[in-house]
């Protein structure tokens, strides 16, 4: 789908999202965007970077945002194009929520009237208010793994508690990841673009920095907490594992004992104690003195210690 939007002055903006194939062909023969580009822009693996075209003057834009999969919140990419005259958005499904926001971004920034405002204007405007999705994600991280923590000092079972905590490492993993390359994608942007940026859209980027390194120092912070805690409640679980074998190690050393007694004493062969009436009453003495024998040995060794 292809939505034109026209009331800026300074130039036409594409928001397209999931192109079919006769839209691709549109975008190569009326606007000259080329194969390569769209692929980038529309790949949903492709990696947070900049490219460019300089036969067609074009700057393709793969900025990682925040988008939610179920209740899980993930990071995905959207394609942002600039030309002369024109602004190509790229979504999915999962990513159109981005056009509302580049269109009235709720943050604190300062925006140019519709009729002197540019392209790369109204992306910074967005992206400011897209990173900060970053954040809300970090704190519900941080609030999920305090419940996670809570559960596990009342938790009899603790496997699905860790792997909780498993699943929000693995999110800090992509977070992480996704911040880095927007970072080195926004400092590629200033130093390339530095001739053609005004002071104000020069200091905006900074501010977007500014706030992607905050976020990236608060999932690095929160990816420790979450790594150590997880660590610490996976020797716990450790532990009692190995005081439950220690258990069963004591148990079938002590249990051995009467099979062999009576496992003796059951020969077919003449042997102390059988015309004795006692003889069963004595033989089990027998074994519970041998049991108590090995349970002070096995006690001294510290197999009764947790």
């Amino acid at each position: 789908m292809i939505k034109e939007i026209t009331h800026f002055n300074k130039f036409k903006w594409l928001q397209i999202s999931d192109p079919t194939s006769e839209e691709r062909t549109e975008l190569i023969e009326q606007h000259h965007l080329t194969n390569e580009l769209l692929f980038y822009a529309t790949d949903p693996n492709e990696s947070a970077r900049m490219e460019y075209d300089i036969h067609n003057d074009t700057k393709l834009m793969i900025f990682d945002v925040v988008t939610l999969d179920g209740s899980q919140a993930v990071t995905s990419p959207i394609g942002i194009m600039f030309r002369e005259g024109f602004l190509f958005t790229f979504t999915r499904e999962s990513t159109e929520f981005i056009n509302d926001i580049l269109i009235s971004p709720d943050n604190n920034q300062v925006a140019k009237p519709d009729d002197q405002i540019e392209a790369i204007d109204v992306v910074l405007n967005g992206l400011y208010s897209l990173v900060t999705d970053y954040v809300t994600a970090l704190v519900g991280i941080n609030r999920r793994r305090k419940g996670i923590q809570e559960r596990l000092a009342h938790a009899r079972q603790l496997q699905k508690e860790i792997n909780a905590l498993l699943e929000l490492e693995t999110n800090l993993i992509y977070y992480l990841n996704s911040l880095q390359s927007d970072i080195v994608l926004l400092e590629n942007l200033k130093r390339h673009e530095a001739p053609r940026l005004s002071i104000q859209q020069s200091e905006h980027i900074d501010d977007i920095l500014v706030e992607l390194r905050q976020a990236t120092d608060m999932a690095t912070m929160a990816q420790d907490v979450v790594t150590s805690v997880s660590g610490a409640y996976s020797n716990l679980v450790n532990n009692d594992l190995n005081w439950t074998m220690k258990l069963l190690t004591v148990f079938s050393i002590l249990l051995t004992v009467p099979t062999i007694v009576s496992g003796f004493w059951g020969e077919n062969v003449p042997l102390p104690l059988m015309n004795n009436k006692y003889g069963w009453i004595i033989t089990i003495g027998i074994m519970i003195v041998i049991m108590l024998i090995f349970s002070i040995f096995l006690w001294k060794g510290g197999l009764f210690r947790k």
